[in-house]
């Protein structure tokens, strides 16, 4: 029985524009053909067609949800279908073949899910760097190291990452955490991500497989079809890759394409509906408000953060992380905190504009911020107090004393970016408590040095002689590098 999860974001609007949007879609957009689909309990309509010409929408409306049905709290009247996603999953060398025929039937095109495994240092030495998935499918490669050991096994740019040794990332934090403990435990980590394939039949994928002991299929070999290779070796894929799932994204267009698609995706361990152009015409308007810079833009702005939809509350957050207007200072704030704002991507953007305005009445609220359980903001909140300096001193002293060694880090690398006599002071109480962790005296190592003043390098070096070999190897090693201006 396949897993329907309704991936369309609605467009719930303050702004009149979009309101509008609807309207027409709804009394000029939309055709009287409708159909019932009993199954999950939705009733669609086609887009007319002179909506279609004039907005250029692509899909089905979304007319009525069945309360009680699977859809119903999934999905709302009004949202756009613009495509069904069928995702198998592949047991077997038949299995695969089933799947990665009927994908590229249609369209020429199928995603398939790769397990690699890749052995890596540390997260720099595997070299990539991700963002967050708009599609919330995992997260989106946006950086490889030319010669990294990422590189190297076949991971590319726009690659989508699902799951790290099994444990799904649905956000950069969780991707993070994920892969540096998995690499500092055991040096080596397998990650699952997508690549598109593009072919006109199974043949001319460039694949020889074979079972993969029920968890998929493992790729054999690596037929070279053209000179420039196949469509597997190109996107990536190598020998000894696990082919774990087939996925094909079947574009909606109108009901028959719909029925089509559904019938076609019965056989699917899950299937997914993905959003089309409606929700981003209004987030594209709201980018625009924001790129625009006008003053008559910050109201409409902060009403959009009121929105239910995080798409939305991201967006305008976003935009007013760009502006510098002290109207924007309280409904960012009332956004920083993880209890009022679930969406780490809004605080994120709260804490960086909070850092650019440095208002004195953030102060408590970013201290808090410290132990939010997105790593991005906690160190932009640590960012953003020691751009205020020497007022946030008092909070930065009392997290120091937290029980949490990433708050105690934060806070200690913050106080170096302050400076003054009591910062000094307190880095000394770090170096010589004999209870803190190596890693938080490491960095108030860092911290005096970047103060760099002559009583700072003069405590170094006391600690370089009487500390742990470790630390004093740290300490040496800083000393030894281009002397801090005094």
């Amino acid at each position: 029985m396949p897993i329907y999860r309704m991936n369309i974001h609605k467009c719930s609007s303050s702004l009149v524009f979009c309101a509008l949007i609807l309207a027409i879609l709804f009394i000029l957009g939309c055709g009287k053909e409708s159909y019932e689909d009993g199954k999950i309990g939705i009733t669609i309509k086609k887009i007319g067609s002179d909506l279609n010409d004039r907005w250029s929408l692509k899909g089905v409306i979304v007319e009525t949800v069945k309360p009680g049905s699977t859809a119903d709290n999934r999905i709302r009247a009004g949202e756009l279908i613009s495509y069904i996603i069928d995702e198998r999953q592949i047991a077997n060398k038949k299995d695969f073949r089933n799947a990665l025929g009927d994908a590229l039937k249609e369209d020429k095109k199928a995603i398939l899910r790769i397990s690699k495994v890749v052995s890596a240092l540390n997260p720099d030495d595997l070299g990539i760097m991700v963002k967050p998935d708009p599609e919330e499918r995992g997260v989106l490669v946006f950086d490889v190291n030319p010669g990294s050991k990422a590189d190297k096994v076949g991971i590319k740019l726009n690659t989508v990452i699902y799951t790290i040794d099994g444990t799904p990332v649905k956000n950069v934090e969780q991707y993070n955490q994920e892969i540096s403990q998995k690499l500092l435990s055991s040096g080596k980590v397998t990650i699952n991500l997508a690549r598109e394939i593009v072919a006109p039949k199974i043949s001319k994928v460039g694949i020889e497989e074979e079972d993969g002991g029920g968890k998929g299929v493992v790729v054999k070999k690596l037929e070279m079809l053209e000179v420039e290779g196949s469509p597997a070796s190109m996107e990536g894929i190598k020998e000894g890759d696990l082919i774990t799932h087939v996925i094909d994204e079947m574009s909606i267009v109108d009901i028959k394409s719909y029925k089509k698609a559904m019938k076609k995706a019965s056989e699917a361990d899950r299937v997914i509906f993905k959003r089309g152009e409606l929700g981003g015409i209004k987030l594209t308007l709201i980018d625009a408000l924001g790129e625009i810079g006008d003053t008559r833009a910050v109201e409409p702005l902060i009403k959009a953060l009121l929105s239910n939809d995080r798409w939305i509350r991201r967006s305008a957050a976003k935009s007013l992380a760009s502006m510098n207007d002290p109207r924007i200072i309280q409904p960012l704030i009332a956004h920083l905190p993880e209890a009022s704002e679930p969406d780490p991507e809004v605080r994120r953007s709260a804490a960086e504009a909070l850092a650019k305005m440095q208002p004195l009445e953030a102060i408590e609220p970013l201290a808090l911020a410290l132990r939010d359980s997105s790593l991005g903001v906690r160190l932009l909140a640590g960012y953003a107090l020691g751009r205020i300096g020497e007022p946030a001193t008092a909070v930065l002293i009392q997290a120091r004393q937290d029980p949490d060694s990433k708050v105690r880090d934060i806070a200690v690398a913050t106080l170096g970016a302050v400076g003054g006599k009591v910062v000094k002071e307190e880095l000394k109480k770090v170096l010589e408590d004999q209870n803190e962790e190596s890693t938080v005296k490491l960095t108030a190592i860092q911290a005096l040095y970047k103060i760099g003043d002559p009583e700072s390098i003069a405590v170094l070096k006391k600690i370089e002689t009487t500390g742990d070999p470790r630390i004093s190897a740290f300490i040496k090693e800083l000393l030894g590098e281009e002397s801090p201006s005094m």
